[in-house]
């Protein structure tokens, strides 16, 4: 994901200036914290996007399925025709940010360089932020699976972790949902289960997973993926819901996302969907700030998510070993 910087400049005389390619050593300081942290925004849909002056809210419109049509046509009978419907979904993009302030003295003395540390921070802020935002929304999904074919999260315990038979319950539901699988960037087509770390932990000592990710093609670890199961990519996140002492006795309770093409959205009004990482140095504020004193490193994001499709986004609940 690219990051838009400021252009630091300062016109007015007498201020301090940053020379240009310091503002370019800032800006790449803040990608690259940024792009490792953001699992959940990359494989939301897109839509068209929208341009400025557009307005807050976008909108998606699916065309719904028909019933299958099973009835014989009469020879020179026209049957009844049927109405063909289009279910349209919204979302409002809200504004979100975070800024730190530090004064020219902690700059002068400190023996860190401030400015790059504190953009390499934010850049980092804005990544595990704006994940999160879209995780909480996709987590909010009404369609649950609860390992050991428990009826909710309470009843689930420690013990009720993720099996070969779990993952061919997800993988059932969403084919006989009619779910299309997603593309890779790599190319590869399947399912993309979003599963947490100590979760992945328990999966990778299966034997059904050993025997179908040891001595394997790369292809089954498209994207960076952990690999492939059932016709499902298993990308670790870290990230992932977790439910804190909200099991059965007290446990944890880790809620795994499974999606397949069209699970939810990721609406974006001309780029600002990408964080803004606006640096202010000393001098810029004129008599707001009298003495040159104070300098500021911010980002700043508009965004938002929706689940465009219920059926094609599952929460898969369980316990874990670690």
């Amino acid at each position: 994901m690219a990051t838009n910087a400021n252009s630091i400049v300062n016109v007015s005389a007498g201020f301090n200036q940053i020379p240009q390619v310091n503002a370019e050593v800032y800006n790449r300081a803040c990608l690259e914290r940024l792009t490792p942290e953001l699992f959940f925004t990359k494989y939301g849909e897109k839509g068209m996007g929208a341009p400025k002056k557009s307005g807050d809210t976008q909108s998606w419109r699916r065309w719904n399925s028909l019933a299958v049509a099973t009835n014989v046509i009469t020879d020179g009978v026209t049957p009844d025709g049927v109405n063909v419907s289009v279910t349209k979904v919204s979302a409002t993009v809200k504004q979100y940010g975070n800024w730190s302030k530090f004064t020219d003295y902690i700059d002068l003395v400190g023996l860190d360089d401030t400015v790059l540390n504190i953009s390499e921070i934010m850049g980092e802020n804005a990544g595990e932020s704006i994940d999160t935002i879209v995780r909480d929304i996709m987590a909010a999904g009404t369609n649950v699976i609860y390992a050991g074919s428990k009826a909710s999260r309470v009843l689930t315990t420690g013990t009720d972790k993720i099996s070969a038979v779990e993952i061919l319950k997800v993988r059932r539901a969403l084919k006989r949902n009619k779910v299309k699988p997603i593309t890779l960037p790599g190319g590869g087509t399947g399912y993309l289960w979003f599963i947490h770390t100590d979760v992945a932990t328990d999966l990778m000592q299966t034997a059904e997973w050993i025997s179908q990710n040891t001595y394997t093609s790369t292809s089954r670890r498209e994207d960076g993926t952990l690999g492939k199961m059932y016709g499902i990519y298993f990308l670790e996140a870290d990230n992932a819901p977790k439910f804190t002492a909200a099991g059965a006795a007290g446990v944890d309770i880790f809620g795994n996302l499974v999606i397949g093409r069209g699970a939810y959205g990721v609406p974006d009004i001309a780029g600002s969907q990408k964080p803004e990482i606006i640096i202010h140095k000393a001098g810029e504020s004129g008599i707001n700030d009298p003495l040159n004193q104070f300098n500021t490193i911010g980002w700043k994001a508009c965004l938002t998510a929706l689940i465009l499709q219920q059926l094609a986004l599952i929460r898969f609940e369980c316990g874990a070993s670690i």
